[in-house]
């Protein structure tokens, strides 16, 4: 039987539930509707981003919430036995667990249950550092909004994939994060064969600034598609593993996965998605102060955004290519 993507995620972050936060747009092409890897007069990359703690609050982060009493989980940090965590309402301590030995924990069974509509931070620390989120319970009006969509999808013929594709898209309009990575997640490990939703878990990792666990789902997502030799989804895969690379500064990694994604882009001969490729290398280049390459690699994605006259970015490619001269 094919090994379940929780699996290596519970052993990396003991992580048994998915993750809430606000949704950020979807940047990666899919096989059926390609979207731009790039978006115009910006970068393609998925930015390193500073200040950013090693521990990372995992559930609940920012955004909404349906369950007033939510797992408590975050990244563990190395060489650490133990964590505080706190609550708090408007920069004032609810309740605080000192001496945690676990990275995941229930919410306090002896806390009263968060309240709807009231805004919270979670922060968790340990050898002087910390990882935070911000969130709120959704109102009852506002849950049974979301569980009416629900319910209506749920209604319709529909294959376990594309049910749970579909599920996740309302969960994700309605920040309800956790719910949206759940429902993929079961549908994964019902042994699914959608790369679609693969590269959808990979996507809200990533999203949600979680780029380890992306990194693995996007390993899944580039073994699967290389089973199939299909070599749309394994452009796909590579794009998705650079961003996550990049966001770990595993930059030298990030060059190896979109160099192959262009090459797949090549041989596909993708006229729209190889100089965005392009440009994501000469971004990654630069990122790592390889000026030559990252300008050779800027040329290559201006020359095919002139073949097929995109000229908002051969403008932002000037604009760039100014600058390192």
């Amino acid at each position: 039987m094919k090994p379940k993507v929780l699996f290596p995620l519970l052993v990396a972050f003991s992580l048994t539930t998915g993750i809430e936060s606000i949704v950020w747009q979807r940047a990666i092409a899919d096989t059926q509707n390609p979207k731009p890897i790039c978006p115009e007069n910006s970068p393609c990359r998925f930015p390193r981003r500073s200040g950013l703690t090693d521990i990372r609050v995992i559930t609940p982060p920012r955004g909404s919430l349906l369950n007033p009493q939510p797992t408590l989980s975050w990244t563990p940090l190395a060489d650490t036995q133990e964590y505080t965590v706190r609550l708090l309402r408007s920069g004032e301590t609810i309740w605080e667990l000192p001496n945690v030995r676990d990275t995941e924990i229930p919410y306090p069974a002896n806390q009263s249950p968060l309240t709807p509509g009231i805004n919270y931070e979670l922060m968790v620390e340990a050898d002087g550092k910390a990882g935070k989120s911000m969130f709120r319970l959704m109102t009852p009006s506002q849950a049974e909004s979301v569980m009416a969509e629900v319910q209506e999808i749920r209604q319709k013929n529909l294959s376990v994939d594309e049910m749970a594709l579909q599920l996740a898209e309302v969960y994700q309009d309605y920040d309800l994060m956790t719910a949206a990575i759940q429902t993929l997640t079961d549908a994964i490990d019902q042994n699914s064969q959608s790369l679609e939703v693969y590269q959808s878990l990979g996507n809200l990792y990533n999203r949600l600034e979680l780029p380890r666990v992306a990194e693995l789902v996007y390993q899944e997502s580039l073994d699967l598609a290389s089973s199939r030799q299909d070599i749309a989804g394994l452009a796909q895969a590579q794009i998705g593993l650079a961003k996550s690379f990049v966001a770990q500064e595993k930059l030298p990694q990030a060059v190896e996965a979109l160099t192959a994604a262009y090459s797949h882009y090549q041989q596909l001969n993708n006229a729209e998605l190889t100089p965005q490729v392009a440009q994501f290398l000469g971004e990654v280049y630069e990122m790592d102060n390889n000026y030559e390459e990252a300008r050779r690699w800027y040329q290559d994605a201006k020359a095919g955004y002139e073949a097929i006259g995109a000229e908002q970015r051969i403008e932002y490619i000037e604009k760039v290519m100014r600058r390192l001269n």
